[in-house]
């Protein structure tokens, strides 16, 4: 299983890599918020490992936990952390799925990373937007030939409509209704904008225009 673990405490991190690697984890550093949000989007993981306070500030990898929720990511997280103030855990089983504080067991954190692993074994229903484009519905995420696509939020549920309506054509008027909702008041290109944007991400012939209606993925 690939395993991202955020802890700034070098000597910390280091055991932690050598213990968990020769458990079968294949473990990749970071040592603080900003360096696990760039590793998240460039790469898959299977499992999460976060300490809650990072060198961004004392609830950073609360605020880390949170971002990626919000963003659509779905994959186990573990907080290990010298935190241990029943808020505390409140809060990281709000935004995790365990808590485990420092001090801790080697073979107890090891047994609650399999267990989270075997949950998360469960496959996500996949999309095929085209040959090289795929949408993960469960995980909210969208790979192009493997990598990773970052998108709004905005972007992500165009996209999510026309893919599970494959086929179909959606008029601009349409689109706002469903996403924004009925009565949102916007520019008449507003659309056109974010089909612009995801046929930059994604590929310009991923979302066909078909003129005087709309737009659609094609079959």
């Amino acid at each position: 299983m690939r395993l991202l673990i955020v802890e700034d405490e070098p000597s910390l991190a280091s055991t932690l890599k050598e213990s968990l690697s020769a458990q079968g984890f294949q473990v990749t550093l970071a040592a603080s918020r900003s360096e696990a949000e760039a590793l998240v989007w460039e790469q898959p993981f299977d499992l999460l490992l976060f300490d809650v306070m990072l060198p961004e500030g004392p609830e950073a990898g609360f605020e880390l936990a949170q971002a990626l929720r919000e963003s659509g990511f779905h994959q186990p997280i573990l907080f290990l952390t010298a935190r241990e103030a029943l808020p505390d855990r409140v809060r990281g089983l709000e935004w995790g799925d365990d808590y485990l504080p420092k001090p801790f067991a080697l073979a107890e954190l090891v047994a609650r990373l399999k267990a989270l692993g075997r949950r998360g074994e469960i496959k996500p229903q996949v999309l095929q937007i085209s040959p090289q484009v795929e949408l993960a519905l469960e995980h909210r995420q969208v790979r192009r030939q493997g990598e990773l696509v970052r998108l709004t939020a905005k972007e992500y549920l165009v996209l999510e409509l026309l893919a599970l309506n494959k086929g179909r054509v959606f008029t601009r008027e349409e689109i706002l209704e469903r996403i924004w909702g009925p009565g949102f008041e916007a520019d008449s290109n507003l659309i056109d904008v974010y089909v612009k944007n995801l046929r930059k991400r994604l590929g310009e012939d991923v979302i066909e225009t078909v003129r005087g209606v709309g737009y659609r993925l094609g079959e």
